[in-house]
């Protein structure tokens, strides 16, 4: 086992907004509770304004350019544009002090970018080139990087946190009865969570939880009051992760049918719940979810709706033991401790 510090140069994780957010908070807690030496240091929080990321960000880069590299391993995590950006003016800094980063690529974005010639691929090559080792989320990013940055790229999925039960309770819905749905997401267009609320108009035994915030949050709002389902709509705004945990370990079913996903972290979060999912059939997220039990594909509302049967009396203690022996802590560190192994 590595004796070096991990240092996570991320977004702030206690932001709870988003995946990156939740999967180094995840990362964070394991490396805890092995007792293996870490630091968060955060180059950007969601919450910020403006001028205080740009002093977050400077803070960030003047504890990289402080450190010691042969004491450090700089494990950065990447998302689009603005993070995009500063992970790669780190890299290059770690770079030229002899350091070497692991870096790993959170966003759906980046396919865009590698199909657009232009700043955003050139600063995506730039960032792979710099870094020791390039990380994909699954199988499917990782041909999508290879093929478009020729550079070699290692799996490193995001891992899960802790359930927030000790012991498995199994549900005792009916899908003729009343269903607990939930759903956590950014609140923006492309999550297609305007399907849920036609979802719940369409089915009356169900009763929608929707966690998150966001520029499409109004129109959400909007929508829900036109809604002949008006009364079974409940917005609860962000939620801390500890909440959010609480609330899907209390759900039937989460659904959500986002349009696109860079891996679908909030899907293994709530199977480790116990709790079955619906998903989209896009090829990330169906290779994050392909084998796992209490998994379902659909994204309109009329597929979602007979999709729910299908899953919903899903044992909770079978959900929970096929994702935990996919992405469980154990697997999850022995991978990560091979990946960052000093020759």
């Amino acid at each position: 086992m590595t004796t070096l510090k991990i240092l996570l140069l991320t977004t702030d994780p206690s932001s709870g907004k988003g995946g990156i957010a939740t999967s180094v908070a995840n990362c964070a807690a394991i490396l805890k509770n092995k007792n293996i030496p870490f630091e968060v240091i955060a180059s950007h929080s969601p919450s910020a304004s403006k001028a205080k990321n740009t002093f977050i960000f400077l803070k960030a880069l003047l504890k990289v350019a402080l450190s010691n590299p042969q004491r450090n391993i700089y494990y950065l995590h990447v998302g689009p544009k603005g993070s995009l950006i500063r992970k790669t003016i780190l890299s290059l800094v770690i770079k030229s002090e002899d350091g070497k980063t692991y870096t790993h690529y959170h966003s759906r974005a980046f396919l865009d970018y590698l199909h657009n010639k232009g700043f955003w691929k050139l600063t995506l090559a730039t960032l792979s080139k710099c870094s020791y080792k390039n990380l994909a989320l699954n199988n499917y990013w990782k041909n999508i990087y290879e093929t478009h940055l020729k550079q070699q790229f290692s799996v490193l999925p995001n891992p899960l946190g802790a359930s927030s039960a000790t012991t498995t309770t199994e549900r005792q819905s009916n899908p003729k009865e009343k269903i607990m749905a939930i759903c956590a997401a950014r609140l923006v267009e492309d999550k297609n969570i305007q399907e849920l609320i036609l979802l719940t108009e369409l089915n009356k035994n169900i009763i929608l939880t929707i966690i998150g915030g966001g520029n499409y949050e109004d129109t959400l709002h909007q929508l829900a009051n036109k809604s002949t389902a008006q009364d079974r709509i409940t917005f609860t705004g962000w939620l801390s992760n500890q909440e959010t945990k609480s609330r899907l370990s209390e759900a039937d079913i989460f659904i959500l049918p986002s349009k696109y996903d860079s891996f679908g972290m909030v899907y293994i979060e709530a199977l480790s719940e116990g709790v079955p999912v619906i998903a989209p059939s896009i090829p990330a997220v169906i290779d994050t979810l392909h084998g796992l039990k209490g998994v379902a594909h659909a994204s309109s509302a009329t597929e979602i709706n007979n999709a729910i049967d299908s899953v919903i009396n899903t044992p909770a203690s079978e959900i929970k033991e096929s994702v935990k022996e996919k992405y469980g802590e154990e697997i999850y560190l022995e991978t990560l401790l091979e990946i960052t192994k000093q020759p």
